[in-house]
């Protein structure tokens, strides 16, 4: 079939110019007209290749408008997707990785607890305007921030000559308010487990942070908080993620290292703030037109969070859920762009993490996102699950964090993950986990119970 079209288009490519050449030299012998150097180059070369090359541009955006929006999307997944079957680049047996979730450690002005989260989501609880921080029409800007947070103690750290990393003030705050909680959490698992076993910390930063100022992050960290696990007990890395699928192929990289042989009794950590809560991230917002207003009620809506969720492969039994590794990929249609809302990316990733792990659509009892008030991200969800997940409450059982919390980029999604997880331990059912707040990044991971109950539907093998 395919030798037949292409000599079929080269047929047709030199009739096409064929004729053209008769044409034009028979208009030539009518009029007597002795040809010169320009004219054999126009009328035998130029005009013939620019009536061809046109015809075949026109033919090609015909047959792009005629592809159904469902196809383009899907056209979009990458091809290195781990758990896409077709051009899976690994084995059955890595593809069913998964991790144990054992604790998620939050801050969020919607409560600092993952149930907090839910409970605020499903009263329908949105930010509200602040009067710290203004649009350019001088209104408060709906936000989610997060009040008390020490600034004063972050500074104190760098001394008077010199500051934080501009922008990560705040950041810091949130984590200084977070890290008693995670030492504690992480000091009480350590507790039961081999004197060899240590907290393995990932530290991940806003990409807009540049890597000379790692050495003073870590710094600040360790000597605030990590000392008090005891020396050796904790390895510390920093890294920057692009976004939030970014973020979640992070923790696939988690779930695959963790079901290799060796280093079980450790725990893995994955340590993130993000904060809008400032005049110039709002009026760089504003400025690209991106900013929740009286007159963009499309616009985002800033935020701030922070978190800590901690993973182990020996997790405590009957504590804990187990994630499952990412399925991602990326929208060739921006969700902000006018026209219609497609979600047959995300339900394409979700369909075939339900397939690696055999189960039924009818298994999951809730789909968590980071979703925000954005009718752009409403109808991508409902449009990617509405029809396979009819049985669910579009309030209740289809919760977005960022409604609540606010637009918190790059790490929303572990937020999402947190709140999944939550979910997960209430009913003892699977759920799932994706990201959309970003407008082209797309990712999602399925949450398991650690025992899945007898009734969960398995899709045949």
């Amino acid at each position: 079939m395919m030798l037949a079209s292409t000599l079929l288009r080269f047929g047709a490519t030199v009739f096409a110019l064929a004729l053209v050449w008769a044409l034009v030299l028979a208009w030539w012998q009518a009029n007597d007209h002795t040809p010169s150097t320009v004219d054999l180059l126009l009328y035998l070369g130029a005009l013939p290749g620019a009536m061809i090359g046109g015809y075949w541009l026109l033919r090609g955006f015909i047959d792009h408008l005629r592809t159904p929006p469902e196809e383009r999307e899907l056209v979009s997944a990458s091809d290195d997707d781990p758990l896409a079957r077709e051009q899976a680049k690994t084995s059955e047996a890595e593809r069913r990785y998964t991790l144990g979730l054992i604790a998620a450690i939050l801050s969020t002005r919607a409560g600092d607890d993952a149930d907090e989260i839910l409970a605020a989501a499903a009263d329908g609880k949105r930010p509200t305007p602040d009067a710290a921080l203004r649009d350019d029409n001088g209104f408060p800007v709906f936000a989610a921030s997060i009040d008390a947070l020490d600034l004063d103690a972050v500074a104190a750290y760098w001394g008077e000559d010199a500051s934080p990393p501009a922008g990560l003030q705040r950041c810091l705050a949130l984590i200084d308010r977070l890290l008693p909680g995670v030492v504690a959490a992480v000091r009480e698992q350590l507790s039961s487990r081999p004197a060899e076993a240590r907290l393995r910390l990932v530290w991940l930063l806003p990409p807009a942070v540049p890597p000379g100022e790692f050495a003073s992050l870590k710094d600040w960290l360790q000597r605030h908080y990590l000392t008090e696990l005891g020396v050796g007990r904790c390895e510390l890395t920093l890294r920057t993620v692009a976004n939030e699928a970014a973020v979640m192929a992070h923790i696939d990289g988690l779930v695959l290292a963790a079901g290799q042989p060796g280093a079980e009794a450790d725990i893995h950590g994955v340590l993130a703030a993000s904060s809008a809560i400032d005049p110039i991230t709002v009026q760089a917002w504003a400025d690209q037109g991106a900013l929740f207003s009286a007159d963009n009620q499309h616009g985002a809506v800033p935020g701030e969070a922070a978190l800590c969720l901690l993973f182990s492969a020996q997790p405590e039994e009957g504590v804990t859920v187990r994630v499952s590794r990412a399925s991602a990929a990326a929208r060739d249609k921006a969700a902000d762009a006018a026209g219609r809302v497609s979600g047959a990316l995300l339900g394409k990733l979700a369909t075939e993490l339900m397939a690696v792990h055999h189960l039924e659509a009818s298994a999951i009892h809730a789909v968590v996102s980071d979703a925000d008030h954005r009718a752009s991200r409403v109808a991508e969800l409902f449009d990617a699950f509405g029809e396979s997940l009819p049985e669910l409450d579009p309030v209740a059982d289809f919760p977005g964090v960022g409604g609540v919390c606010g637009t918190t980029p790059p790490f929303g999604a572990l937020l999402a993950l947190a709140c999944t997880r939550a979910k997960v331990l209430a009913a003892a059912q699977p759920a799932l986990c994706v990201t959309q707040q970003h407008a082209t990044a797309r990712a999602a991971i399925l949450v398991l119970p650690s025992v899945p109950p007898a009734d969960v539907p398995v899709a045949d093998t």
